[in-house]
Parts: structure tokens; C-alpha cells; sequence
């Protein structure tokens, strides 16, 4: 609280923040195969990936949080391969309305602690 954050209270995402300055906001959690075993059920070729149904998760959840109610679309740059040991942090931003109410939806990651 006293960081601008705000405890969020999901499985995968732990806070959130209100971009300042827009309607925008960014949404933060942890990845691990300890903390979450279900994603270690989601193996392809020897790594364990984060599946599509948890990324669209991710955008309602970040699409909450701004009053946008609609996925229209959702394209996947690539897998989100989750290390063996240790985690993934994530961070899921929601862009600014632009003028028909579409936003801008990424999720970005990198390692975690062990």
C-alpha cells in the first residue's frame, strides 16, 4: 500500500496500480510450478508452458480492473516457458482506451527468485 500497490488477491496476480496520468493500470504476480502445481500439468516438449486459457485469465482480470468488459482478440508472440525450479514474474498491462474504447493488452515476464 504504502508503494502505490494494491493487494489483488488472484491465484496468478498478487497487486495491481493505476498508471498515473491515464486510465491505464498494471497488474503483477508470480509463476511457479510450486506455488500454482496445476501448470506443471502443462508440459509440451519436455517444458512446462503457461496455457492460453490462463492468458486469457490474465486479460480479464487486467480488463477488470479498467471496466472493459470484452476480449476481441488475444495473439500469443510466443510461449511462456516456466523454469523448472524457481519462478516467473509477471507483469500484465491494460493500455489506455483509445477513441472506439479499445485497449492495448501485454504480458510481460522474466526470471523470478529460486
Amino acid at each position: 500500500g504504502s508503494a502505490g500497490l494494491r493487494a489483488f488477491g488472484h491465484p496468478l496476480l498478487g497487486a495491481a496500480v493505476t498508471l498515473a496520468g491515464t486510465d491505464g493500470a498494471v497488474l503483477t504476480g508470480r509463476l511457479s510450478a510450486a506455488q500454482q502445481p496445476w501448470l506443471a500439468d502443462h508440459v509440451v516438449g519436455g517444458s512446462v508452458l503457461l496455457p492460453g486459457t490462463a492468458f486469457v485469465e490474465l486479460a480479464v482480470q487486467a480488463g477488470d480492473q479498467v471496466g472493459c468488459g470484452r476480449i476481441e482478440e488475444l495473439t500469443l508472440s510466443g510461449p511462456l516457458v516456466l523454469p523448472p525450479d524457481g519462478s516467473v514474474r509477471v507483469q500484465v498491462a491494460v493500455g489506455e482506451a483509445d477513441g472506439s474504447g479499445r485497449r492495448s493488452f501485454t504480458v510481460h515476464a522474466a526470471p523470478g527468485q529460486p
